[in-house]
Protein backbone atom coordinates (compact mmCIF):
# COMPACT_ATOMS: atom_id res chain seq x y z
CA UNK A 1 0.00 0.00 0.00
CA UNK A 2 2.83 2.41 0.87
CA UNK A 3 6.43 2.43 -0.32
CA UNK A 4 8.89 5.23 0.25
CA UNK A 5 12.39 5.14 -1.22
CA UNK A 6 15.18 7.22 0.34
CA UNK A 7 12.97 10.22 1.07
CA UNK A 8 14.86 13.39 1.93
CA UNK A 9 13.42 16.68 3.17
CA UNK A 10 15.19 19.93 4.01
CA UNK A 11 13.86 23.05 5.74
CA UNK A 12 16.49 25.62 4.85
CA UNK A 13 19.79 24.18 6.07
CA UNK A 14 18.09 21.67 8.37
CA UNK A 15 18.02 18.10 7.07
CA UNK A 16 14.68 16.93 8.49
CA UNK A 17 14.38 13.53 6.77
CA UNK A 18 17.40 11.51 5.65
CA UNK A 19 16.96 8.59 3.24
CA UNK A 20 13.73 7.35 4.85
CA UNK A 21 12.57 4.09 3.26
CA UNK A 22 9.50 2.27 4.49
CA UNK A 23 6.99 -0.27 3.19
CA UNK A 24 3.49 -0.76 4.61
CA UNK A 25 1.29 -3.64 3.49
CA UNK A 26 -2.42 -3.39 2.79
CA UNK A 27 -4.39 -3.71 6.02
CA UNK A 28 -1.32 -3.12 8.21
CA UNK A 29 -1.30 -0.71 11.16
CA UNK A 30 2.06 1.02 11.61
CA UNK A 31 2.75 3.45 14.45
CA UNK A 32 5.60 5.95 14.26
CA UNK A 33 7.17 6.79 17.62
CA UNK A 34 10.20 8.73 18.74
CA UNK A 35 11.23 11.96 20.46
CA UNK A 36 9.91 15.36 19.46
CA UNK A 37 11.74 16.65 16.42
CA UNK A 38 12.47 13.16 15.10
CA UNK A 39 10.71 13.90 11.79
CA UNK A 40 7.61 11.74 12.35
CA UNK A 41 5.00 14.35 11.41
CA UNK A 42 7.05 15.65 8.49
CA UNK A 43 7.39 12.12 7.13
CA UNK A 44 3.65 11.53 7.52
CA UNK A 45 2.93 14.75 5.60
CA UNK A 46 5.17 13.68 2.72
CA UNK A 47 2.92 10.69 2.09
CA UNK A 48 0.25 12.90 0.55
CA UNK A 49 2.64 15.71 -0.42
CA UNK A 50 1.45 18.20 2.16
CA UNK A 51 5.22 18.46 2.47
CA UNK A 52 6.88 18.06 -0.95
CA UNK A 53 10.03 15.96 -0.80
CA UNK A 54 13.43 17.14 -2.01
CA UNK A 55 14.52 13.72 -3.25
CA UNK A 56 13.37 10.11 -3.17
CA UNK A 57 10.05 8.52 -4.07
CA UNK A 58 6.66 8.09 -2.41
CA UNK A 59 4.24 5.47 -3.72
CA UNK A 60 0.72 4.91 -2.34
CA UNK A 61 -1.69 2.29 -3.62
CA UNK A 62 0.49 1.62 -6.66
CA UNK A 63 0.93 5.25 -7.73
CA UNK A 64 3.88 7.58 -7.39
CA UNK A 65 2.59 10.53 -5.38
CA UNK A 66 3.00 14.07 -6.66
CA UNK A 67 5.32 13.26 -9.54
CA UNK A 68 5.23 11.84 -13.04
CA UNK A 69 8.13 10.01 -14.67
CA UNK A 70 8.63 10.89 -18.34
CA UNK A 71 9.65 8.40 -21.00
CA UNK A 72 13.22 9.70 -20.87
CA UNK A 73 13.34 8.94 -17.13
CA UNK A 74 13.12 12.55 -15.96
CA UNK A 75 10.68 13.44 -13.20
CA UNK A 76 8.27 16.37 -13.23
CA UNK A 77 5.73 17.60 -10.68
CA UNK A 78 2.18 16.40 -11.11
CA UNK A 79 -0.61 18.87 -11.89
CA UNK A 80 -2.62 20.19 -8.95
CA UNK A 81 -5.72 18.44 -10.29
CA UNK A 82 -4.00 15.05 -10.47
CA UNK A 83 -2.44 15.50 -7.03
CA UNK A 84 -5.89 16.32 -5.59
CA UNK A 85 -7.19 13.07 -7.10
CA UNK A 86 -4.39 11.13 -5.41
CA UNK A 87 -4.95 12.87 -2.07
CA UNK A 88 -8.61 11.86 -2.15
CA UNK A 89 -7.42 8.29 -1.64
CA UNK A 90 -5.45 9.22 1.49
CA UNK A 91 -7.36 10.25 4.60
CA UNK A 92 -5.52 12.58 6.99
CA UNK A 93 -6.56 13.28 10.60
CA UNK A 94 -4.75 16.23 12.18
CA UNK A 95 -4.05 17.11 15.81
CA UNK A 96 -6.48 20.04 15.88
CA UNK A 97 -9.56 18.72 14.05
CA UNK A 98 -9.74 21.52 11.41
CA UNK A 99 -13.52 21.25 11.08
CA UNK A 100 -15.44 23.96 9.25
CA UNK A 101 -17.05 26.01 12.09
CA UNK A 102 -19.85 27.44 9.92
CA UNK A 103 -21.09 23.97 8.89
CA UNK A 104 -23.00 21.39 10.86
CA UNK A 105 -21.33 18.11 11.76
CA UNK A 106 -23.18 16.36 8.96
CA UNK A 107 -22.23 19.03 6.40
CA UNK A 108 -18.57 18.77 7.43
CA UNK A 109 -18.66 15.10 6.45
CA UNK A 110 -20.59 15.12 3.16
CA UNK A 111 -19.13 18.36 1.78
CA UNK A 112 -15.89 16.99 0.30
CA UNK A 113 -17.35 13.90 -1.41
CA UNK A 114 -19.84 16.14 -3.21
CA UNK A 115 -17.55 19.09 -4.01
CA UNK A 116 -14.32 17.19 -4.68
CA UNK A 117 -15.45 13.79 -5.94
CA UNK A 118 -18.76 14.76 -7.53
CA UNK A 119 -20.70 12.26 -5.48
CA UNK A 120 -24.47 12.53 -5.53
CA UNK A 121 -25.51 14.65 -2.55
CA UNK A 122 -28.19 12.28 -1.25
CA UNK A 123 -25.74 9.36 -1.35
CA UNK A 124 -23.05 11.40 0.40
CA UNK A 125 -25.50 12.42 3.14
CA UNK A 126 -26.60 8.83 3.67
CA UNK A 127 -22.98 7.69 3.99
CA UNK A 128 -22.17 10.62 6.30
CA UNK A 129 -24.97 9.51 8.64
CA UNK A 130 -23.64 5.96 8.50
CA UNK A 131 -20.17 7.19 9.45
CA UNK A 132 -21.52 9.31 12.30
CA UNK A 133 -23.22 6.24 13.67
CA UNK A 134 -19.96 4.33 13.29
CA UNK A 135 -18.06 6.86 15.44
CA UNK A 136 -20.90 7.07 17.98
CA UNK A 137 -22.18 10.54 17.11
CA UNK A 138 -25.40 9.92 15.19
CA UNK A 139 -27.24 12.27 17.57
CA UNK A 140 -24.91 15.20 16.78
CA UNK A 141 -25.55 15.45 13.03
CA UNK A 142 -27.12 18.92 13.24
CA UNK A 143 -24.73 20.35 15.84
CA UNK A 144 -22.00 22.87 15.10
CA UNK A 145 -18.43 21.83 15.92
CA UNK A 146 -18.15 24.42 18.71
CA UNK A 147 -20.91 22.61 20.61
CA UNK A 148 -18.88 19.39 20.77
CA UNK A 149 -16.11 18.28 23.10
CA UNK A 150 -12.61 17.88 21.74
CA UNK A 151 -12.99 14.12 21.61
CA UNK A 152 -16.26 14.41 19.72
CA UNK A 153 -14.73 16.88 17.24
CA UNK A 154 -11.85 14.50 16.57
CA UNK A 155 -14.28 11.64 15.95
CA UNK A 156 -16.09 13.88 13.44
CA UNK A 157 -12.74 14.60 11.81
CA UNK A 158 -12.14 10.86 11.46
CA UNK A 159 -15.61 10.41 9.93
CA UNK A 160 -14.90 13.28 7.53
CA UNK A 161 -11.68 11.62 6.37
CA UNK A 162 -13.47 8.29 5.93
CA UNK A 163 -16.18 9.94 3.83
CA UNK A 164 -13.79 10.04 0.87
CA UNK A 165 -13.49 6.23 1.11
CA UNK A 166 -9.69 6.33 1.35
CA UNK A 167 -7.42 3.35 0.86
CA UNK A 168 -5.03 4.70 3.51
CA UNK A 169 -5.58 6.63 6.74
CA UNK A 170 -2.90 8.86 8.26
CA UNK A 171 -3.17 10.09 11.86
CA UNK A 172 -0.90 12.83 13.22
CA UNK A 173 -0.98 12.57 17.01
CA UNK A 174 -4.79 12.56 16.97
CA UNK A 175 -5.13 12.62 20.77
CA UNK A 176 -2.41 15.12 21.68
CA UNK A 177 -4.79 18.10 21.83
CA UNK A 178 -7.39 16.28 23.93
CA UNK A 179 -8.06 16.23 27.65
CA UNK A 180 -7.05 12.86 29.12
CA UNK A 181 -10.64 11.69 29.65
CA UNK A 182 -11.40 12.18 25.94
CA UNK A 183 -8.45 10.18 24.61
CA UNK A 184 -10.08 6.79 25.03
CA UNK A 185 -13.10 7.53 22.84
CA UNK A 186 -10.89 8.53 19.91
CA UNK A 187 -8.54 5.58 20.33
CA UNK A 188 -11.53 3.24 20.37
CA UNK A 189 -12.65 4.50 16.96
CA UNK A 190 -9.12 3.93 15.66
CA UNK A 191 -9.06 0.42 17.13
CA UNK A 192 -12.35 -0.34 15.36
CA UNK A 193 -10.87 0.88 12.08
CA UNK A 194 -7.85 -1.35 12.55
CA UNK A 195 -10.06 -4.36 13.25
CA UNK A 196 -12.00 -3.58 10.06
CA UNK A 197 -8.78 -3.88 8.04
CA UNK A 198 -8.02 -0.23 7.31
CA UNK A 199 -4.40 0.49 6.39
CA UNK A 200 -3.20 3.05 8.94
CA UNK A 201 -0.02 4.97 9.68
CA UNK A 202 -0.18 6.74 13.02
CA UNK A 203 2.13 9.18 14.76
CA UNK A 204 1.39 8.67 18.44
CA UNK A 205 2.77 8.87 21.95
CA UNK A 206 0.06 6.48 23.18
CA UNK A 207 2.22 3.45 23.92
CA UNK A 208 -0.66 1.37 25.25
CA UNK A 209 -2.56 1.87 21.99
CA UNK A 210 0.60 1.06 20.01
CA UNK A 211 1.15 -2.14 21.94
CA UNK A 212 -2.46 -3.25 21.49
CA UNK A 213 -3.21 -2.25 17.90
CA UNK A 214 -0.01 -1.83 15.88
CA UNK A 215 1.24 -4.60 13.65
CA UNK A 216 4.57 -2.80 13.59
CA UNK A 217 6.18 0.05 15.44
CA UNK A 218 8.70 2.29 13.67
CA UNK A 219 11.12 4.28 15.84
CA UNK A 220 12.44 7.52 14.34
CA UNK A 221 15.22 9.77 15.58
CA UNK A 222 16.93 12.73 13.92
CA UNK A 223 15.07 12.19 10.65
CA UNK A 224 15.90 8.52 10.21
CA UNK A 225 14.34 5.16 11.06
CA UNK A 226 16.52 3.63 13.76
CA UNK A 227 14.45 0.52 14.52
CA UNK A 228 11.22 -1.22 13.56
CA UNK A 229 9.43 -4.42 14.40
CA UNK A 230 6.73 -6.08 16.50
CA UNK A 231 5.72 -3.64 19.26
CA UNK A 232 6.12 -6.16 22.06
CA UNK A 233 9.63 -7.08 20.90
CA UNK A 234 10.73 -3.49 20.34
CA UNK A 235 9.31 -2.34 23.68
CA UNK A 236 10.74 -5.19 25.74
CA UNK A 237 14.04 -5.81 23.96
CA UNK A 238 15.03 -2.82 21.79
CA UNK A 239 18.21 -3.26 19.81
CA UNK A 240 19.18 0.37 19.19
CA UNK A 241 20.60 2.53 22.01
CA UNK A 242 18.47 5.51 20.95
CA UNK A 243 15.32 3.36 21.15
CA UNK A 244 16.27 2.22 24.65
CA UNK A 245 16.88 5.82 25.71
CA UNK A 246 13.53 6.99 24.30
CA UNK A 247 11.50 4.11 25.73
CA UNK A 248 13.04 4.57 29.19
CA UNK A 249 11.29 7.94 29.33
CA UNK A 250 7.84 6.95 28.01
CA UNK A 251 7.18 3.42 29.29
Amino acid sequence: MVRTVEVNKWFGDRHILTDVSLEVSRGEVVVLVGPSGAGKTTFLRTLNQLEPIDSGEVHVNGERIGERVREDGSVRPMSAKDLARQRADIGFVFQHFNLFPHMTVLENIWHAPVRVSGEKRSDAIDYARELLDRVGLADQADSRPRALSGGQQQRVAIARALAMRPALMLFDEPTSALDPEMVGEVLQVMKDLALAGMTMIVVSHEMGFTREVADRVVVMDSGTIVEEGDPELVFTDPSHPRTRQFLSKVL
